[in-house]
């Protein structure tokens, strides 16, 4: 198998893994930020850089590896274990978002709930 395709087959399967995550967490995380921007605008800016670090951090990860070997049965471990890394880099993506979020829901401040 060509190293070339080697290399493209695991940015490829990284890419999707991640746009297909951010596609899922978009709404959720949208109406989040919604709430603690203020401003449809400022929200949708967050959400946008979200999802661009959410996919480019993984991909650098995968622009990192290079295919050592050329029996299939080692190309498929590389690629196997090089997309454990990638996938690791878009957890790290997602904590360090989940993070950011979670500490401003924390201290943005609150309007007084109204007991009936």
């Amino acid at each position: 198998m060509n190293t070339i395709l080697i290399f493209l087959a695991q940015i490829a399967v990284t890419v999707i893994a991640c746009l297909l995550i951010a596609g899922y967490i978009r709404p959720f995380l949208k109406r989040v930020l919604v709430d603690l921007c203020g401003t449809e605008e400022r929200a949708q800016f967050w959400t946008a850089f979200s999802n661009i670090m959410l996919v480019i951090l993984p991909t650098i990860f995968g622009l990192g590896f290079a295919p050592e070997t050329l029996t299939f049965e080692a190309s498929f471990f590389e690629v196997v274990n090089q997309i454990k890394w990638n996938l690791l880099g878009l957890v790290m993506s997602l904590l360090a978002i989940g993070a950011v979020v979670s500490f401003f829901a924390l201290v943005a401040p609150r309007s007084p709930q109204v007991k009936a």
